[in-house]
């Protein structure tokens, strides 16, 4: 490399526009070798039309803490405006979203050349870009089902024509979408944002009334079964008023021990009476092996006769006085046998009376002892049916007033769910998409490109040609090299491209 730098400035613009003007063929070359491959690939690209929208973003109450149904609200701070921006662009980012949208307005009306077969070329770059990018681990490792799949492709199609932008400062997302057809990027614009209001619907919906309306049918059921119970229990039992039938049932108890009680003091009179009857019967009449008998009169006097006709007959046979002195005796003795024996009789016929109503005293008692244990029984039976008629009845209650507390926060959800299901989205559209009137500067920017690159490329080759040749264009730049004062000269027309102009040639 010469030392042209060194020279003055003036001399060295001098000689950078002498070989620029000596390159001229090869600038001109190359300017437009490189301006030609820009038209050809700016003709040869697809213009694209953006369509552009805005939404703005306000705090509404899906953003902060919601409740379960029934609980109190409970102030949970404030909401991060800059989360909430997040969260709603990452939704409109998402593959779900952007494959409803490919779904409705149809593959092959927004990128109809996925459905193409590629042809070789393309499917080698496609090929060579996947092998590279899987090598230097940029991505996943590509499956043949994943590339062969169109939806696949077309969402990231979409992804990558999709431009999310956000302003933190006042709470904007900017939308923006690019597509060959000028209609179909508005379309899919206006497409994407009303199934984005309606997954954003869908993410945020607090719907509970439905559950509470199973629990509701829970409780009722319940409640119902605990109704057919308490009904089914009194028809059983035959319970119309617990009071009512206790207070009949303690009268007739209290009736009844009277008349026990009454029966106990009759009996026990009537078992004194009997008693004293047994002595003056016994007394009367004699005891036939301990028990009264009114005939033992008669037949102690028939006893007596019969001895006395035996001693007769044995020690006084044949004495007139004695026989009627024993005679008289016993009449005597048959008189005093039949008072006794009339006497016995009545006391033995009042015995019987009084046995009599001993025995039917004695039966009433038993009867009234019966009646009265069997009322006993019936009041304990109706105090245990009472007891478990309140234990039915508190069951009813507490389901009847869960049922109501259930039925109330079911009125109070569904009433929130209405209004929040009639309430303006949070999300409001600025500016809706519309149908642009002018495509994306693309070719317009290859050109710009181009002409960029070949005054470059240009520029570069004049500046390789002045720094890398081999001669020197002038005597300053030899003496200064070499140290040497350069006494002439010698015109090279081949190397100028001039007739007047004159170089120094270095020897080899």
């Amino acid at each position: 490399m010469n030392e042209t730098l060194a020279l003055p400035p003036r001399l060295v613009m001098r000689d950078l526009m002498l070989t620029a003007f000596s390159q001229k063929a090869r600038v001109c070359l190359i300017f437009f070798c490189i301006m030609a491959l820009s038209i050809v690939i700016a003709v040869q690209v697809q213009p694209d039309y953006k369509a552009k929208s805005s939404l703005l973003v306000l705090l509404g109450t899906e953003h902060s803490f919601r409740p379960a149904a029934g609980q109190q609200f409970v102030n949970s701070g404030g909401v991060d405006a800059e989360q909430v921006l997040r969260t709603e662009s990452s939704i409109l980012a998402s593959d779900d979203l952007h494959r409803t949208v490919i779904r409705e307005l149809g593959m092959a009306r927004m990128y109809p050349k996925l459905l193409e077969k590629p042809g070789p070329i393309a499917q080698w770059i496609a090929d060579t870009r996947r092998f590279i990018t899987d090598s230097l681990g940029m991505t996943e490792k590509s499956t043949d089902a994943g590339q062969a799949d169109p939806m696949s492709r077309a969402i990231d199609a979409f992804a990558r024509n999709l431009t999310i932008t956000v302003d933190k400062k006042s709470s904007v997302i900017g939308v923006e979408f690019t597509n060959p057809d000028k209609n179909v990027s508005a379309e899919a614009l206006r497409v994407l944002e009303t199934q984005y209001l309606v997954l954003r619907t869908k993410l945020y919906g607090d719907v509970q009334a439905p559950i509470v309306q199973v629990q509701q049918n829970a409780v009722g059921k319940q409640l119902a079964d605990a109704d057919a119970a308490l009904q089914t229990f009194k028809q059983q039992h035959d319970i119309s008023n617990f009071s009512e039938r206790r207070a009949i049932l303690l009268a007739r108890q209290g009736s009844q021990e009277t008349a026990l009680t009454k029966s106990e003091a009759t009996i026990a009179e009537q078992s004194a009476r009997l008693t004293q009857l047994n002595q003056q019967l016994g007394s009367v009449a004699g005891n036939k092996k301990g028990a009264p008998n009114a005939a033992a009169a008669l037949q102690g006097m028939v006893q007596a006769y019969q001895q006395r006709q035996e001693d007769a007959q044995t020690h006084y046979r044949g004495s007139p006085a004695v026989d009627d002195a024993r005679r008289q005796m016993l009449d005597r003795q048959t008189d005093i046998a039949r008072m006794q024996a009339t006497q016995a009789y009545g006391v033995q016929t009042d015995r019987n009376k009084a046995e009599a109503d001993l025995q039917s005293s004695l039966a009433g008692h038993d009867a009234i002892a019966a009646q009265l244990a069997a009322l006993n029984k019936q009041v304990a039976t109706l105090d245990g049916d009472e007891s478990q008629l309140h234990q039915l009845e508190r069951s009813r209650a507490i389901l009847e007033d869960n049922y109501k507390a259930v039925s109330k926060i079911l009125d109070e959800r569904q009433t929130v769910e209405a209004v929040e299901s009639h309430r303006e989205s949070s999300v409001r559209v600025i500016q809706p998409p519309r149908v642009p009137a002018l495509p994306q500067p693309t070719r317009r920017l290859i050109l710009m490109a181009g002409l960029v690159v070949s005054m470059l490329v240009s520029i570069g080759s004049i500046l390789v040609a002045h720094f890398f040749r081999a001669i020197y264009l002038r005597p300053e730049a030899l003496e200064m090299d070499t140290g040497l004062t350069v006494l002439a000269s010698v015109p090279e027309m081949r190397a100028i491209g001039g007739p007047s102009s004159s170089v120094l040639v270095v020897p080899a």
